[in-house]
């Protein structure tokens, strides 16, 4: 199958002190493969901070020619080494086929055009094979040398079963991007040399056509090599991790019946411990209720470590503060509003949009409304009229759209700059937001961002104070926590995308009643680079709903939109077990919340009713006790929130949580469940929201908007 005009081929080449190696292997690479004819070729060296002036080598050799690429990151191994090529080769450069290859010689350049070749052929991967026929390792090589080679194959032959490849810890391997596009590249868990046979798991697993083409392997020219004992035990590590996969991978089928046959043995046994009378019918029920209970207290200390995460060690999330200095603006932002109903709070949201500070040729603002919201387009036209600027306008579709997302569908056809953003029609967003993002996305390459979003208004409601704390601890510590787990739950606003990775998804599922989680769950399936970034000053300002009921229906809506999205399944095709693990959990939250707050009254219930002995007593009140932690936590945390938003913090507040945490759970609850009947019923139209300026009343009232 021949390739088409003009493919873009991507060579990338890690290095680390590779000073005396690098140029000549550039100058080689160009000799052999000139962009011309059918290639058009770009060098991709990623340099880790070499000590030797690598990078800089290449900055100033690249200066005056053409297609040689410096990307250079901190020493976190080859395998990050290589993530990082292989993300710049994809998103940046667009490339058709991506070629990966050491910069030591030991991969002769001269073979590149077979591994091109191969792939014209029809095949989705060449691999440049060193024991496959007519391949070869130098002859001079050392014995410990050639023995270490043979185990490493052997292990990843036969341990983690990548057979009937002969050479499995080849690097140097042509790529069509089209398979690259299909992996998981970003997710795979290995920072050292067991990349490669991550890499070629992933790739067999994909249903890649792969060809071994033989290549005579050299020994280095000059420097040393890298490899350390913890690649080694990092390589025997992830050859079991990749045999236990695939394990997995072939029970996954038949999980649900080896479940219900668990089931069925478990229930059986108990029914012959009663029918035997080795157990009575009361202790076996307290068995369970014990065992329950220390599963409960598992549960609930996972939620309290979560909130503490970043209380613990603040380094742990310093990564993923805002940067204190600014790039040079490069990328541009289009923000989008979607409004229904919003004549109390769009004008201000506009102006407050309309103020980030940032070149105004490189931002716009559209506002989108439907023609039967006469005040909220009134409302609009007057700001627009009053600031007078030409890159803010509205969008009226001649379609009644029935949600947010087929709102956000419509503006993004209409979108033109680089970065797509999304606010909510009541957000008062930091005005160096767009400098921030524009930094993160220029430093970390990043291609979505989600920033910080905080509830103000702590005092308007009884229930305000605990929905304002959810978004405090959720924003500076729990979002975090899942992150570096490679859990992105994006939110519905403040959150920033790159605008080619919108169109490659198609936008949002109209059909999802949480259409900013399902985004996030599809572009981390499809290997988009998820950045979080925080801090209480940058936080976008928000209020809670003005009613219970307001409360509850967006609630409802959040949960059921959950259910929708654990139901579509498409968390499942996530790469890392981890990844499936800690989505599901999120995706069943509310529900198993409502499980905690019933198990927890029937087991004061219990203590006051049932005669048990006091050890059962006291397991069975563990959910208590880190109840009793939770509480502690939260007052702490709010005491945090009032200085870094300069409030004043009312003494009596500690007894306002204690007394109204009960009630908020019932309220929880009666969403959760409400979600899961209008789930049943089919019942899916959008409940909206309320807004009524609380947060910017209470802003005024505190004199002051910007916390310290």
């Amino acid at each position: 199958m021949p390739l088409s005009k003009k493919q873009k081929v991507a060579i990338i080449t890690p290095t680390y002190n590779e000073r005396g190696n690098i140029l000549g292997l550039i100058k080689k690479i160009k000799t052999i493969l000139p962009s011309n004819g059918i290639y058009e070729v770009h060098i991709v060296v990623v340099d880790d901070h070499s000590p030797d002036g690598t990078g800089y080598l290449v900055k100033q050799y690249a200066k005056t020619r053409k297609n040689i690429h410096i990307i250079e990151g901190e020493k976190e191994g080859l395998g990050v080494a290589y993530k990082r090529g292989f993300h710049y080769a994809i998103n940046a450069l667009y490339a058709d086929i991506v070629i990966q290859m050491d910069a030591d010689f030991s991969h002769d350049p001269s073979h590149i055009p077979a591994l091109l070749s191969t792939l014209e052929q029809g095949y989705d991967v060449a691999l440049g094979s060193r024991y496959t026929d007519g391949g070869s390792v130098p002859k001079d090589w050392s014995f410990v040398r050639a023995l270490n080679s043979a185990v490493a194959n052997i292990v990843a032959r036969y341990i983690a079963r990548l057979r009937p490849i002969h050479d499995c810890t080849s690097g140097f391997k042509a790529i069509r991007a089209t398979i690259l596009d299909k992996l998981f590249i970003s997710f795979i868990p290995v920072k050292g040399f067991s990349f490669q046979i991550r890499l070629l798991d992933e790739i067999i697993r994909a249903g890649a056509l792969i060809k071994e083409v033989p290549i005579n392997f050299q020994e280095r020219e000059s420097g040393k090599s890298k490899m350390s004992i913890a690649d080694i035990s990092e390589f025997l590590f992830h050859a079991f991790r990749i045999r236990l996969k695939r394990i997995y991978l072939g029970l996954r089928p038949n999980i649900k019946y080896i479940v219900m046959g668990l089931v069925f043995l478990i229930i059986s046994f108990n029914v012959y411990l009663i029918r035997f009378n080795i157990l009575t019918l009361r202790e076996l029920f307290v068995s369970w209720f014990v065992v329950l209970s220390i599963a409960i207290a598992i549960q609930s200390l996972f939620t309290l470590i979560s909130m503490m995460f970043a209380w613990d060690d603040p380094k742990r999330v310093e990564h993923n503060r805002s940067p204190d200095k600014f790039y040079t603006p490069i990328y541009s932002f289009t923000a989008l509003v979607p409004a229904l109903h919003e004549e109390a709070v769009i004008g201000d949201t506009i102006e407050a949009i309309a103020n980030i500070q940032y070149p105004q040729t490189l931002k716009e603002l559209i506002i989108v409304c439907r023609l039967d919201d006469i005040g909220t387009i009134s409302a609009v036209r007057k700001k627009i009229q009053e600031l007078n600027k030409d890159n803010i306008r509205l969008l009226i579709p001649d379609y009644m759209p029935k949600n947010k997302p087929d709102k956000l569908n419509f503006a993004l056809k209409h979108a033109q700059h680089d970065v797509v953003c999304i606010f909510d029609a009541e957000d008062t967003p930091h005005e160096d937001i767009y400098h921030i993002i524009n930094t993160v996305m220029i430093r970390d390459d990043a291609d979505v961002v989600q920033s910080g979003v905080q509830l103000i208004n702590f005092r308007s409601k009884w229930f305000s104070t605990l929905n304002v704390l959810e978004y405090f601890f959720w924003f500076k510590s729990v979002l975090h926590y899942f992150s570096l787990r490679n859990v992105m739950p994006l939110g519905g606003n403040t959150v920033f995308f790159k605008r080619n990775w919108l169109q490659k998804i198609s936008g949002w599922d109209a059909d999802c009643l949480t259409e900013d989680a399902d985004i996030g769950i599809t572009l981390s399936a499809k290997g988009a680079k998820i950045r979080i970034i925080y801090d209480e000053i940058h936080a976008t300002q928000e209020e809670t709903p003005e009613s219970v009921k307001s409360f509850i229906k967006q609630r409802t809506r959040w949960n059921q939109g959950f259910i929708q999205i654990f139901k579509k399944g498409d968390w499942k095709n996530l790469p890392l077990f981890s990844q499936r693990f800690f989505v599901g959990y999120l995706l069943i939250w509310p529900e198993i919340q409502t499980f905690l707050f019933i198990y927890i009254i029937a087991s004061i219930v219990m203590m006051f009713t049932v005669k048990l002995p006091i050890l059962i007593t006291l397991l069975s009140l563990l959910p208590l006790y880190i109840l009793t932690m939770h509480l502690v936590v939260l007052n702490v945390g709010l005491y945090e929130f009032t200085k870094k938003y300069s409030f004043k913090y009312p003494r009596w507040m500690p007894f306002k949580i204690i007394i109204t945490f009960l009630p908020f759970q019932i309220l929880l609850g009666i969403s959760a469940i409400r979600a899961v009947i209008r789930e049943l019923r089919k019942k899916t139209s959008w409940e909206k929201t309320t807004h009524v300026n609380a947060h910017r009343t209470v802003q005024h009232a505190s004199q002051t908007s910007t916390p310290t």
